[in-house]
């Protein structure tokens, strides 16, 4: 039998690129945990089990769908006492011994006290949060410019031992997803750049003409654009494809579908990505892509060299002209001779 503890991994926030940003404290956690793996607690919105399905790390995803974002429009399924009941014994089934809670909420303890996990890990920052918690140290919350989410995952990480200092993520893709991607890309031209067009907040979106705009002016340099989004996005691609001068349409590949994994090999199929801050920007650093996030009303990430941001006052305030130069700035590949991809 292990003498490690079998180990179940909260991740609190709601977006897939703030749970991309943790999968390198996952996989160091599991290492330090029974069969080299863990089981993650995440919200349904973040798509665990998609954006998770080639980490070998990871034994399972459990679905925790408590007050969902208010754009859901929808009741979670967790949200009653009853159901929070449930869950509770739903933990105990699995006898978990460690659980380890990337989040200030006091909530997560409690569960994991009435479920009987014996050693309870989690960032600590108030008393009451402590309550519940039994294995210090505690740190404290990021008071420094930028994201909060993965310098607090960062040092949790690195107070309890699991990583000497900051990782940055990489994403395992499976290999059909990257074959199918392979085959799918190989005539359109490079160098290709992948656009990020979804968003949870319209206030965060650099909106159809825009892209459009930016799309045709790669496109005229000899590259191609891959529209990358879920169903949701499927009208803004179209609408972006309609925008763009008929001569270039053929080189605007739109894939606007439900799979995680599809995204993230097409990303690899790409040399740039460029666009909304979402989870598409940050599934790009993670499968080794450089991206240009636009930032015009959240502060930018700064955890990843490939990771660079044009911040504006606004997103109306960030221009096509800004844009490229930016990319030009970069050393990102423009025209027939970019050197693949």
């Amino acid at each position: 039998m292990s003498s490690l503890p079998r180990t179940v991994v909260v991740h609190h926030r709601s977006g897939i690129g703030d749970l991309i940003w943790h999968i390198p404290y996952l996989r160091a956690i599991a290492a330090t945990s029974a069969d080299g793996r863990v089981s993650v607690i995440a919200r349904p919105s973040c798509r665990a089990a998609e954006v998770l399905a080639a980490e070998a790390c990871v034994e399972e995803v459990i679905e925790y769908d408590r007050k969902p974002r208010k754009s859901e429009g929808r009741v979670g399924r967790h949200d009653s006492l009853g159901a929070q009941i449930g869950f509770v014994r739903e933990l105990r089934r699995r006898r978990f011994e460690r659980i380890v809670i990337f989040s200030g909420r006091a909530r997560y303890g409690a569960l994991a006290l009435a479920a009987g996990i014996r050693q309870r890990v989690g960032f600590g920052f108030s008393w009451a949060e402590r309550l519940f918690l039994n294995t210090p140290p505690y740190i404290r919350p990021h008071a420094g410019p930028g994201n909060w989410v993965f310098p607090e995952a960062t040092a949790l990480s690195v107070a309890q031992g699991f990583v000497a200092g900051p990782v940055s993520p990489r994403m395992a893709v499976l290999p059909a997803a990257l074959a199918d991607a392979e085959r799918d890309l190989a005539a359109w031209p490079a160098p290709r750049y992948a656009f990020s067009i979804g968003t949870s907040e319209a206030r965060k979106n650099w909106g159809v003409d825009n892209f459009a705009a930016l799309a045709a002016a790669l496109a005229q340099q000899g590259g191609s654009v891959v529209l990358l989004g879920g169903p949701a996005e499927k009208p803004a691609a179209e609408a972006i494809v309609a925008a763009v001068p008929e001569a270039l349409r053929g080189r605007v590949f739109v894939s606007a579908q439900t799979s995680v994994q599809r995204s993230a090999a097409l990303l690899r199929q790409c040399r740039y990505c460029v666009g909304n801050d979402t989870g598409v920007l940050n599934m790009a650093v993670a499968n080794e892509v450089p991206a240009l996030g636009l930032f015009g009303v959240t502060p930018p990430m700064a955890a990843d060299p490939l990771l660079h941001a044009l911040v504006g006052d606004g997103m109306a305030s960030i221009s096509v002209a800004a844009v490229l130069a930016r990319l030009a700035e970069l050393g990102a590949p423009v025209g027939p001779g970019g050197g693949g991809r």
